[in-house]
């Protein structure tokens, strides 16, 4: 079977995740009801699991245990020891084809997607149906793109194209529009709290931060978790703090901020700026200590530092670098230069905490 990865293929050990159920649900009613779309565009914010979802729905719809199954419960999972089962945890199910980048953060290439068009006009080999993953579809290049479209224009029998996407605006309205939408559930406080907490030995403080930091994104923050990143924050906020009493010059931070992964020192500025927003309003101007009860609103709990910078700020100037931040983190999602704004940022923040 063509391979549309250069790279070594990967293992694939699909797993359905606690807030997941529901999609879950929805996903087997397609089969039990034997009304497979051609083409789902599952869709949702990064850090759910989609990519983990589909996997697992076509390891599900290829698993020769299931097949002869007349109608699969909500607990039902493909069987994971069947020949096919082998044969799709090995990447070499021949009725399966799995399309990425050859490399991270690079682009799905038009050949990667003739291999697509080749195998569709194939028989299938094994099952009666062939199912096709593209992650993240949004990293399809224009020609990529416009090849695709023809298969989605004119289905193949028997076959579901499942795309994959973080940013489905950013794919041309032509594929959007031939593609049934399937927007994944979201994860609500109390799931993501009880399954970060089975899946480690996390502070509640930790656990609260990691989850700011991804928006809400369970799988994200398990891998901040359980990553560096939470720890450069005592560096950061250090020279944060630097800033403020003019020890540390704005261009030179900025440019070591830079090289720190997907805009975390941004969102590690934006706890900081709620902390210290909380700070001043529950001190009342006041520098005295909080009680537990209130410590319990703050992504950094008992930062004396922090709390007597707070205080020492006019809080319309807190706010005035907290609108600043905001901002920053919606340009975020489109193209800007980030050295430019991270600068003005900086250089804003020295200014204000110093003109006490």
């Amino acid at each position: 079977m063509p391979k549309a990865v250069s790279k070594e293929s990967p293992r694939l050990s699909p797993q359905l995740y606690s807030w997941q159920q529901k999609d879950w649900q929805q996903l087997l009613q397609y089969q039990n009801t034997q009304k497979l779309p051609h083409a789902l565009l599952l869709t949702g914010n990064k850090g759910l699991a989609k990519f983990e979802l589909a996997i697992l729905w076509a390891n599900t719809l290829l698993c020769e245990t299931l097949s002869s199954t007349e109608c699969l419960d909500s607990n039902t999972t493909a069987c994971s020891h069947c020949t096919a089962c082998e044969l799709f945890a090995a990447n070499t199910h021949p009725d399966f084809m799995l399309i990425q980048p050859e490399e991270e953060g690079k682009a799905i290439k038009v050949a990667q997607i003739r291999e697509l068009v080749e195998f569709v006009s194939l028989t299938q080999s094994r099952s009666n149906r062939r199912v096709i993953v593209i992650s993240p579809a949004e990293s399809m290049n224009m020609n990529a793109a416009n090849s695709l479209l023809k298969t989605l224009e004119e289905p193949p029998e028997n076959t579901l194209i499942i795309l994959v996407s973080s940013k489905p605006h950013s794919l041309p309205a032509t594929i959007r529009s031939r593609c049934q939408h399937f927007p994944v559930s979201t994860a609500d406080a109390t799931t993501m709290q009880s399954w970060l907490a089975q899946a480690g030995q996390y502070s509640q403080n930790d656990v609260d931060l990691a989850l700011s930091l991804t928006e809400n994104s369970p799988v994200n923050a398990q891998f901040y978790l359980d990553s560096a990143i939470l720890r450069i924050n005592d560096e950061l906020l250090n020279d944060w703090k630097m800033l403020a009493s003019g020890q540390a010059k704005p261009t030179a931070i900025a440019e070591k901020w830079l090289k720190q992964p997907e805009n975390v020192p941004i969102r590690l500025v934006y706890t900081w700026l709620v902390d210290m927003i909380r700070y001043h309003s529950l001190n009342q101007g006041y520098n005295r200590p909080l009680d537990d009860n209130a410590r319990v609103l703050f992504y950094h709990k008992g930062d004396a530092a922090l709390q007597k910078l707070a205080i020492s700020i006019p809080v319309k100037r807190l706010f005035v670098i907290y609108d600043k931040v905001i901002e920053i983190l919606k340009l975020g999602r489109t193209s800007l230069n980030k050295q430019l704004h991270l600068e003005s940022l900086l250089i804003q923040w020295s200014l204000i905490a110093q003109s006490k």
